[in-house]
């Protein structure tokens, strides 16, 4: 590897226009293009604005990038983010570079440029993600199964032999399931007559945003979404979560330009919130949207309340965006009775995610 692969870190800019972006943007193009290398197409690329917002720093976590040029081209990046309210021990990093520029030592580079950044601010645990379109073979005997036991990624994909060599382990597989919406013009009426049955001690809101009013019920519900879901043997701490930072995720969100549009069951005896979901729409990508989190307190489960509030957003989100086209999401592996909910509506694998860890003491 020559002395041109140079490690550089990238600054952000006040904004996504101007000259001051254009090293940012050339950054964003990268990313774009490692994504459609991987997938063959643009559904997981996002807009630069996008990036630029939800990559500053904020009391909450902060971002470092990488990049690495040949010439004049970059080809290669990597990120570490450090979250400063959990996991305190934690950092999240990643390495990639376009396949033509792989096999010499770019990413192994990177990868120690972002692993560099967590030992300074003393983190000993580092976390990472793979990308795996849908197709291989995840019962061939290679096949690397994660700690749950549910799932399995190709061995010989490069993403996945480059984690192993790096010391990472496999702690859980993710299924990155895809909505098409022009499937279902007629909408879902039976599963909506049925949930809408068993929900009948519910009401359903939707909101665009979390009203103020909200916020602090909103972040025990999110709190929760901490430690409800399934992990593999790598094992997270407990968000900690406030009005203040509900607060800070919709500011965040709307400087990224992106609307987070919930969908909310409240328990009519209590007048709580039992249950909540959230769809994550770019303006400038509004025809695909990101399920983010859907989150039923146990206490309430058993009332189909999942497959309502998943219903509402859905319709919500078409009658907002005559455009919409797709909804894509991720669930673990085990996770049978929320992936159950999302086949039943129609999402179909697309790929998998390998959530990956390595502790460095």
């Amino acid at each position: 590897m020559g002395s041109q692969f140079g490690v550089q870190r990238l600054r952000l800019p006040a904004s996504v226009h101007g000259r001051a972006a254009a090293e940012f943007l050339e950054f964003s193009d990268l990313t774009d293009a490692i994504e459609r290398q991987i997938w063959g197409h643009e559904d997981r690329c996002s807009p630069a604005d996008y990036r630029l917002g939800v990559w500053r720093d904020t009391r909450y976590e902060l971002t470092s990038l990488f990049f690495v040029r040949d010439g004049g081209r970059m080809v290669g990046r990597a990120w570490c983010q450090l979250p400063l309210k959990e996991d305190l021990n934690r950092a999240t990093v990643r390495a990639e570079v376009l396949d033509e520029y792989a096999g010499r030592g770019i990413g192994r580079r990177l990868l120690a440029a972002a692993t560099e950044e967590a030992m300074r601010h003393g983190r000993t645990v580092l976390s990472s993600f793979t990308e795996h379109p849908a197709g291989f073979d995840a019962g061939a005997p290679d096949a690397v199964v994660p700690s749950t036991g549910r799932g399995a990624l190709p061995a010989a994909d490069r993403a996945v032999a480059f984690a192993r060599a790096a010391g990472f382990e496999l702690s859980q597989v993710e299924r990155f399931s895809e909505l098409v919406l022009a499937e279902h013009d007629g909408g879902w009426p039976a599963l909506e007559a049925a949930a809408a049955a068993a929900a009948h001690d519910y009401d359903v809101l939707v909101w665009e945003g979390v009203p103020p009013v909200h916020r602090t019920e909103m972040a025990g519900l999110f709190a929760r979404m901490s430690t409800d879901v399934p992990y593999g043997v790598d094992h997270f701490d407990p968000a900690v979560w406030d009005a203040d930072r509900v607060a800070a995720l919709e500011e965040q969100l709307t400087d990224a330009g992106t609307l987070p549009l919930y969908a909310v069951a409240r328990h009519r005896a209590s007048g709580r919130l039992a249950a909540y979901t959230v769809l994550w729409i770019r303006a400038a990508k509004a025809e695909i949207a990101d399920q983010d989190d859907t989150l039923v307190l146990a206490e309430h489960r058993g009332h189909s309340l999942g497959m309502l509030i998943k219903l509402a957003n859905l319709a919500a989100y078409r009658e907002r965006f005559p455009h919409a086209r797709k909804v894509i999401t991720f669930n673990a592996e085990e996770n049978r009775h929320m992936l159950a909910i999302n086949e039943a509506l129609g999402f179909r694998p697309a790929g998998y995610d390998g959530e990956w860890y390595r502790r460095l003491a």
